[in-house]
């Protein structure tokens, strides 16, 4: 398979934290209009360096140490089948690893594969949405953008500078329920 790029830790996410990305819009398939209009993986630092096109081009290529915290996804989405047996073999092979993503595809074709991945007992995932989209399945955590009246839970503590990166908030990763909201950026 193609186009999972990994890496270790960022400055948002922690240095504790395994990352993986890929190519934004191509990998995207329950983008938004919203979503493909404001995609901050599509502007800012993910301009530089060629980085879209090394997600995109890359092979399945992930940090050799798997660090205590994984987020999928940075940037791109789960799009096929085969991307997420992918994740749910990666996150079986490491049981004490504390997985998360955020997806847009539960609104897609590929929800009932997804199930799969979210029911894993390390892993969180989020169906990410806009104030344009429907709401998500019941049972799912969701993590809402700013400028969605239906939010209703707990507002990024590092975006708002309560925490100093994910790592050491963990309420993605580590609780079982609870939603969250983004600001755009």
């Amino acid at each position: 398979m193609q186009g999972i790029y990994g890496h270790d830790g960022n400055q948002k996410l922690g240095r504790q934290v395994s990352i993986t990305s890929r190519q934004a819009g191509t990998t995207c398939p329950g983008a938004s209009t919203e979503c493909k209009t404001f995609c901050y993986a599509k502007k800012g630092m993910f301009l530089r360096f060629g980085l879209q096109k090394k997600y995109g081009e890359s092979t399945i290529n992930i940090p050799k140490k798997i660090r205590p915290m994984f987020r999928f996804n940075v940037s791109g989405d789960f799009d096929t089948i085969e991307s997420i047996d992918w994740a749910v073999d990666l996150v079986n092979k490491y049981p004490n690893t504390k997985f998360w993503a955020y997806t847009r595809s539960w609104n897609t074709p590929l929800k009932d594969k997804l199930e799969e991945l979210r029911a894993l007992p390390n892993m969180q995932l989020f169906a990410s949405v806009d104030a344009t989209m429907p709401t998500p399945p019941k049972n799912w955590r969701i993590a809402y953008v700013e400028t969605d009246a239906r939010f209703t839970g707990m507002e990024c503590l590092e975006q708002n500078g309560k925490m100093p990166d994910c790592q050491s908030c963990g309420y993605c990763f580590n609780k079982p329920k609870g939603n969250v909201k983004f600001k755009m950026h």
